[in-house]
């Protein structure tokens, strides 16, 4: 708590536009199970399942992860955007419709609409990375999560590049031949921006909502640095085992988590401890999974397992609980000095609807998985799928209804 700088942070609506906006983007992933399902298991190259991958994807999980940079940024490492408020407007519009436009062209496979979502996207990129990565080098710091959050920034550049070139190559514009970078593109996203970005929250999230002990320095010094030379490697070597290492630094982070938590000073299991324990464990399982794809083994269903665990059981659900304390923090804060007697962080929520929230999720994340083997179980994790995107979506609208309406009452008439 010492190390953070909450008097940089920046106004409320900035972080919070990109959180709200997330759940319709696990809404619209719901309504698609529901659908297309079945086309969606034919396959995990399929238009209906390659639209599914990057509503997730580039839809939920950017949106919550730009979000989180420009609240973590200036409070975590002094690195202070330039004009955030202005800077949000942009990133957060083209970002939402880049990725509406990414998933229309998967799904209807439009040439126009890649073309559309690669200019969008690709703008959004070119407006936040070159601010962020200034603010980032210009900061004297060298925390651990400071190192992690320029790697990652460096990661979601590349990710977006190599994605943009395989969007013009599906479009018929550039050479198919871009279109062999998908593993690298996969590997950079989930490991190198989303991972790298993950770890640098939890290294200071995890241990001040959780009360578990920090992170293990040898661990967070050198975890985010080894994640970038492992994806380097496995890009670099054509072997599939060359990805074995950078598999091994993910489960890695995730046993480490489970170890701080398993530690934690606070006998209460809350929604966030629920959604990383649960995080961590299909992680692991990912990460199981992944090494037996290398070496062929597990068939055809392997693969989609893999993309359940990692996507779903893992992003999703890590976001799912940091949500639930980021938003209301974020809020309180802003609340102290301008609202006497705030109510606590957890008045904002509805604990009893949360806790439906993680028990409709686990049951999602196990008709997902049933999916994969048999396929009409699809339509059961969509069904769901639409459910949590409500219960997740109304909680947080909830905290922010209930910040505004002690803001106005503390307003003089």
């Amino acid at each position: 708590m010492q190390a953070l700088s909450f008097e940089q942070a920046p106004p409320p609506s900035v972080p919070i536009r990109f959180f709200l906006t997330a759940p319709l983007f696990l809404l619209l992933a719901g309504l698609l199970l529901l659908v297309d399902g079945e086309a969606v298991m034919a396959s995990r190259w399929t238009p209906a399942a390659l639209a599914l991958t990057h509503l997730m994807t580039a839809g939920f999980m950017l949106q919550v992860m730009l979000g989180a940079l420009f609240q973590l940024m200036p409070v975590a490492a002094g690195a202070n955007l330039w004009r955030p408020r202005v800077l949000a407007l942009p990133v957060h519009l083209l970002s939402a419709i880049g990725a509406v436009m990414l998933v229309a062209a998967f799904h209807h496979q439009i040439a126009w609409a890649y073309q559309l979502a690669v200019v969008a996207i690709g703008c959004s990129v070119l407006a936040f990375v070159p601010a962020g990565m200034l603010a980032l080098w210009r900061t004297p710091g060298t925390s651990h999560s400071l190192i992690a959050l320029r790697i990652a920034l460096l990661a979601f550049f590349f990710t977006v590049f190599a994605g943009a070139t395989m969007a013009l190559a599906r479009a018929g514009l550039i050479d198919t031949w871009w279109l062999r970078f998908s593993s690298s593109h996969v590997a950079l996203g989930l490991a190198g921006w989303g991972c790298v970005l993950v770890a640098a929250v939890g290294y200071l999230v995890v241990p001040m909502f959780q009360l578990t002990p920090a992170y293990p320095r040898w661990f967070a010094r050198s975890f985010a640095p080894l994640m970038a030379l492992a994806i380097g490697l496995g890009m670099v070597v054509s072997h599939p085992t060359a990805w074995l290492p950078l598999i091994g630094l993910v489960a890695l982070f995730a046993g480490v988590t489970l170890d701080r938590q398993q530690r934690r000073r606070r006998a209460k299991l809350d929604a966030t401890f629920r959604f990383w324990c649960f995080a961590m464990g299909c992680v692991l399982l990912a990460c199981v999974g992944a090494v037996l794809m290398i070496f062929n083994i597990g068939g055809n269903t392997l693969p989609f397992a893999v993309g359940v665990l990692a996507i779903l059981g893992g992003f999703v659900s890590v976001i799912s609980g940091m949500l639930y304390k980021i938003v209301p923090f974020i809020l309180w804060l802003y609340l102290q000095p301008r609202v006497r007697g705030v109510p606590p962080m957890t008045r904002m929520l509805n604990e009893h609807w949360v806790l439906w929230h993680w028990r409709v999720h686990v049951v999602m994340i196990g008709a997902a998985l049933l999916a994969t083997v048999w396929w009409p179980a699809v339509y059961l994790a969509g069904s769901l799928m639409v459910v949590s995107a409500a219960l997740l979506g109304g909680q947080l609208l909830r905290v922010v209804s209930r910040a505004r309406t002690a803001l106005r009452l503390a307003q003089p008439s």
